[in-house]
């Protein structure tokens, strides 16, 4: 393995150790001291790639967009009816994949600190931009750009009130019950 391949896999482990701590303690109680014990590597190691706390949290919350964005494209590229891209993208926003604890952990600590945090709300808007963008451009074929910019902002928003229900439940919810929920408003909106 080269030593920039080397590196980066360093980082993911770290990256990986602090969502998993983040999942067990919060970011609060986050200490680099636990993600180094959790990562096997010196906490001198985390601050070398992260510089700080934040900085380690910047990380975590790129590589859950990033993740996100992949599979957002693989979506989006499909060769579709726009309708039915529309419907793929909700349902993969909602999989068991991209709605497990680790990333939920992520992604509840990037909504809660985006209010206090001009990092956090950076990313939180270029997350919302994103999916916005890539909802918008599914549909525009069906309405003039305008309507078509409003059905989409309806969509994420029931896309992410929906998640948020999931995220924060103790009980889980049944992501499949919620996919067909929000397919079902999503194709109602889209005949309206």
């Amino acid at each position: 393995m080269s030593r920039a391949s080397d590196t980066e896999h360093r980082k993911l482990q770290i990256i990986h150790s602090a969502m998993d701590e983040l999942v067990e303690k919060g970011f609060c109680a986050l200490k680099i001291r636990d993600v180094a014990q959790r990562a096997n590597v010196s906490a001198g190691l985390i601050c070398h790639h992260f510089d700080t706390k934040h900085g380690l949290l910047l990380a975590m919350i790129r590589h859950a967009i990033t993740s996100y964005d992949s599979q957002l494209s693989a979506v989006s590229n499909q060769d579709a009816a726009p309708r039915d891209r529309v419907l793929a993208l909700v349902r993969m926003a909602l999989t068991p994949e991209l709605s497990n604890r680790r990333l939920s952990s992520v992604w509840l600590t990037l909504y809660y600190l985006a209010g206090s945090d001009a990092d956090c709300h950076a990313e939180l808007l270029r997350y919302q931009r994103m999916n916005l963008d890539v909802i918008t451009q599914a549909i525009v074929p069906l309405f003039a750009p305008e309507v078509a910019e409003k059905k989409a902002h309806m969509i994420v928003a029931l896309m992410d009130g929906v998640w948020l229900q999931h995220a924060t439940r103790a009980d889980p919810v049944d992501l499949e019950a919620a996919q067909a929920l929000v397919a079902q408003m999503t194709e109602h909106a889209l005949v309206s």
